[in-house]
């Protein structure tokens, strides 16, 4: 029994120092250093994108409308050539019968139109403005219809007390400065048996034609046209230029 375990042993020895080693995994070799490349002289190193930026929506401009020197030499001659004027105003359909208008200045004299029925009491028939203070002052000066045997002498009142709006009138010379660079001229064009230059143009929906005196440059008739509804006509008749005085627009003295 002795031997035997001997032998057994031996020969467990024998198989592992015969038995094949197991072999080592293989090492892999380090990756080569590259060494950092020179920055080149004058070059920038790329930098990163940048997020685009929205810049302001563009705005469309439109031209600005020049005002040929023919119209400039027109709408100037008011100026230049005008210093008091007097016409009969009609505004078709609205108002049928016709004011005496004068205008110098800042004064305006309206003689109003005589209708047939008045009461004797309460009659005047002239009316005083002055557009710079926007008063008003109502006075009677007809010899006719101002003095009545039952009534009195109206030409002895004043009356102060009228709305400055109601009696206001827009004068030719008004119109004429309203004129937008936009405004055309037609052409020459006899107009109440006077030489007038034609000049269209259109605001807020109306076309608007306008007839100018050539040689004075204030109009003498305006035909307002809208898009929908009736049109107006203002006429300026039996205008004459530069004969008025201070006094022809001022109030005289009341009668004694």
């Amino acid at each position: 029994m002795k031997y035997t375990a001997l032998i057994a042993a031996f020969l467990i020895l024998m198989m592992v120092a015969c038995a094949p080693a197991q072999q080592a995994a293989p090492v892999q070799p380090a990756a080569p250093v590259v060494p950092a490349q020179p920055a080149q002289p004058g070059v920038q190193p790329a930098q990163p994108a940048q997020p685009a930026v929205p810049g302001p929506t563009p705005v469309e401009t439109k031209p600005v409308p020049v005002v040929s020197k023919q119209m400039q030499a027109l709408l100037s001659k008011a100026d230049q050539k005008v210093k008091s004027y007097k016409y009969l105003e009609l505004v078709i359909p609205t108002k049928e019968q016709p004011d005496t208008i004068s205008v110098k200045g800042s004064k305006v004299k309206i003689r109003l139109y005589e209708y047939n029925d008045y009461i004797a009491t309460e009659y005047f028939d002239t009316v005083y403005l002055d557009t710079a203070t926007k008063s008003i002052v109502g006075r009677c000066e007809s010899n006719q219809r101002c003095v009545n045997p039952q009534a009195g002498d109206n030409r002895k009142l004043e009356w102060n007390d009228l709305n400055y709006d109601q009696y206001r009138p827009k004068t030719p010379y008004e119109f004429l400065k309203q004129i937008p660079a936009t405004a055309t001229i037609v052409g020459p064009e006899v107009h109440d048996d006077r030489s007038t230059i034609k000049i269209e143009y259109e605001e807020g929906g109306k076309l608007i034609q306008m007839w100018v005196d050539e040689n004075y440059g204030i109009p003498v008739g305006i035909r307002i046209v809208p898009s929908s509804g009736e049109e107006l006509n203002y006429k300026f008749n039996d205008m004459s230029f530069n004969s008025l005085l201070d006094k022809d627009v001022t109030p005289p003295a009341l009668a004694k």
